[in-house]
């Protein structure tokens, strides 16, 4: 009994100090165990309130979203600074530069050469492109020299029908049947016939002249003269004739081989010359004479581009003038077609005065005041021509312009088929119309190119090449197309 109730104190110590110890661990365990589930329960709120938030943003109530904002300030306030606000970046459309003070909105130059054409408002290739492109182009060699293409425009209508008669031709030593038959277009034997000859035999020496029923007018003859000397020959002769020497050997039979006349006498080398008086005599060998540099291109539009390789207007005063050499540069297509425009109208008028070439482009392009344009290298200002009387004077009216000249150098331009535009004021285009319908344009024809008599609202600027465009009324100006290789020049409109 002794020991059984002494072992049962002993054992309720043992379980009393157990419990305690496991009473303590509790405690401890639990002491560490609430701030970790705080934090959960504040991470599961504040997970469970964004989601609200977002559902409740979609449905677009008004209220949640005040209250969410409400809820995300006080939650910034107790987090970390909010992230700067970027500011968005926007295209403006504006003005490019500030015009200068010195130079008043929409003025002109005293001498009529501003170019005040309205702006499109499109941007165009920005700058940074353009001189992207001008580098790749200069990178590359400018090629071949260039020939002339000009295009004589739509043919002549045909002549009227033309009555034979019958006329004398004055015979020259040498000549055959065959040879004044050629001349006048007439068959061999009616021409033999109607002169009492046989075709095939020489004609007779006392035969002065013979007689020819023919619808065509030969070209007059020149009568050449040259005084021996000692020294001449048949070659040296017939040069300076222009004659081959075999025909003035034929013309001159009673001269020997050797050209040696004796001490004090005087012998005469005569040859006859046949003079070309038609109006295009000699054009296309002129054309064929212009050379132009090549690799100058038109890059971007008029009003918004560049010019590489820029090519100066050659020197030419037997065909134009040029009032500001160095704003005298454009593509090479637009310098052909200038030179190959204004040599037909030298040589199909007779107007002697001066052409007068204004502003072109400079050598790189780009704008320039007071011209709006002329930045590619396509566009060339040209003074109106002038009567005599009005030869010399500083300001000139359109009382002072030879519009029938004008006409002329305008109709060579639109014969090249390379004309974008033609720019004059629309009050000047009448005397323009009345000049071209004198010189047997048709009605039809100045329809498709003039504004006027059509009123400008009543008529589409697409149909036109020659148009109204304020600030144009001492010059024109004139507006090359794009040339073939050219593929980063555009038009403007």
């Amino acid at each position: 009994m002794t020991q059984s109730s002494s072992a049962r104190p002993f054992r309720h110590a043992a379980l009393a100090r157990w419990g305690s110890f496991w009473a303590l661990l509790v405690v401890l365990c639990a002491g560490l165990a609430s701030p970790l589930v705080s934090e959960a329960a504040a991470a599961s709120s504040s997970s469970k309130s964004s989601s609200n938030s977002s559902k409740k943003k979609s449905s677009g109530g008004k209220s949640s979203a005040k209250k969410k904002s409400g809820s995300k300030k006080k939650a910034s306030s107790k987090s970390a600074a909010p992230k700067p606000i970027r500011p968005l970046q926007r295209d403006v459309v504006g003005p490019e530069a500030v015009p200068d003070g010195d130079w008043a909105e929409g003025e002109t130059d005293t001498d009529g050469e501003g170019d005040l054409e309205e702006d499109t408002g499109d941007a165009g290739d920005p700058e940074s492109e353009l001189e992207a492109i001008e580098r790749e182009l200069l990178s590359q060699p400018a090629g071949p020299e260039p020939e002339i293409v000009y295009a004589e425009g739509p043919p002549p209508p045909p002549p009227p029908p033309v009555k034979p008669r019958s006329l004398k031709h004055a015979l020259i030593p040498g000549e055959s049947l065959d040879d004044i038959a050629a001349l006048y277009k007439v068959e061999v034997g009616d021409l033999a016939k109607w002169n009492g000859l046989r075709a095939g035999e020489p004609i007779p020496k006392k035969k002065k002249d013979l007689r020819v029923i023919t619808t065509h007018s030969p070209p007059p003859r020149e009568k050449l003269e040259h005084l021996i000397k000692r020294g001449d020959t048949w070659e040296k002769i017939g040069a300076e004739f222009g004659v081959e020497v075999a025909t003035l050997r034929q013309q001159n039979p009673r001269l020997g081989d050797k050209l040696e006349p004796k001490p004090k006498q005087k012998l005469k080398v005569v040859a006859w010359k046949d003079l070309d008086v038609s109006p295009s005599a000699g054009l296309g060998t002129k054309l064929s004479q212009i050379r132009v540099r090549a690799g100058g291109l038109s890059i971007g539009k008029p009003n918004r581009g560049k010019l590489v390789r820029g090519v100066e207007l050659p020197d030419r005063p037997d065909l134009y003038v040029k009032r500001k050499p160095d704003e005298s540069y454009a593509s090479t297509h637009t310098v052909m077609q200038t030179m190959a425009a204004i040599t037909r109208f030298r040589h199909e008028s007779s107007f002697k005065g001066q052409v007068v070439i204004g502003g072109m482009s400079r050598a790189r392009g780009g704008r320039f005041r007071p011209h709006k344009s002329h930045q590619s290298g396509r566009d060339v200002d040209i003074r109106l021509p002038v009567l005599r009387s009005a030869e010399g004077k500083r300001h000139t009216t359109s009382a002072d312009v030879d519009w029938k000249a004008t006409w002329q150098l305008m109709r060579a331009f639109l014969d090249t088929g390379e004309v974008e535009y033609i720019f004059l004021e629309y009050n000047l285009q009448k005397r323009l119309y009345k000049a071209a319908r004198e010189s047997g344009v048709s009605r039809e024809q100045l329809d498709a190119w003039l504004e006027w008599p059509v009123k400008i609202k009543k008529r589409s600027n697409k149909r036109v090449l020659i148009r109204h465009v304020e600030g144009h009324t001492t010059h024109m100006h004139v507006r090359i197309r794009c040339g073939p290789t050219e593929k980063h020049c555009y038009s403007s409109r």
